[in-house]
C-alpha cells in the first residue's frame, strides 16, 4: 500500500527576508496550520526553496514525495558537512509533538528566526522557510557516529541527525508537507 503524505498549504505573502520577519506572528501561523492538520510526534525539517535554485516549491515537494527526501543531489554538500559526515545522516530534523491541537515545545517562530539570522552567519545570506517536511519518527533511527577517528558535531546536535529505518523505501517515512506560499 502506497503511503500518501498529507499536504497542507498556508499563504504568508508578507513573510519575506527583505526585512526582518515578525518571528512570533509568522511562527504562530505556521504552528496553527500544523496543529490543525497533524496529531502526534513528528520529525520536522524546514527547507528553503532558495537552496534548490533549479526547482520551484511544487517541484521540490514532488521530489520529496517521490524520493522521501530533499537530498536528490549526491554531490551537494550541506552546511556543516564535515561535522556531520562521521554520522552519515540522511537528514537533520527536530522532534515536535502535536497534542490536542497544540504544538508541545518549541514554536516554529524559532526556526523563522534561525533561518533569518543564523543562516547569514553560516552561509552568508538569509533564508525564508518555504517548506516544512514532517517525518514519522517510527520510520527513522538516530544517526550514531560511525567513524570515531574523526571529530564530530557537538553532542547536543546529535539529536538532530537521523537515518531512514528502511533506506530502500524512504517515502514510507514521509508523514506530511507544509507549503508556505509567498
Amino acid at each position: 500500500m502506497e503511503n500518501k503524505p498529507k499536504i497542507v498549504t498556508i499563504s504568508i505573502p508578507e513573510y519575506t527576508i527583505d526585512t526582518k520577519p515578525d518571528y512570533k506572528d509568522v511562527g504562530s501561523r505556521i504552528d496553527r496550520v500544523i496543529a490543525d492538520n497533524f496529531e502526534g510526534a513528528f520529525l520536522s525539517r524546514a527547507l528553503s526553496v532558495s537552496e534548490h535554485p533549479r526547482l520551484t516549491l511544487d517541484q521540490l515537494a514532488e521530489v520529496i514525495i517521490r524520493t522521501g527526501t530533499d537530498k536528490y543531489d549526491p554531490d551537494r554538500k550541506g552546511v556543516a558537512h564535515e561535522s556531520f559526515e562521521p554520522y552519515k545522516p540522511d537528514l537533520q530534523a527536530g522532534l515536535i509533538e502535536i497534542n490536542q491541537g497544540k504544538i508541545v515545545g518549541e514554536s516554529f517562530s524559532k526556526d523563522i528566526r534561525r533561518f533569518y539570522e543564523n543562516t547569514l552567519l553560516d552561509r552568508g545570506y538569509r533564508l525564508r522557510i518555504d517548506l516544512i517536511v514532517l517525518y514519522d519518527p517510527a520510520q527513522m533511527v538516530p544517526a550514531t557516529k560511525l567513524d570515531d577517528s574523526r571529530p564530530g558535531t557537538e553532542p547536543h546536535l546529535e539529536q538532530y541527525l537521523w537515518r531512514f529505518k528502511n533506506p530502500k523505501d524512504k517515502p514510507r517515512a514521509l508523514a506530511g508537507l507544509v507549503k508556505i506560499l509567498r
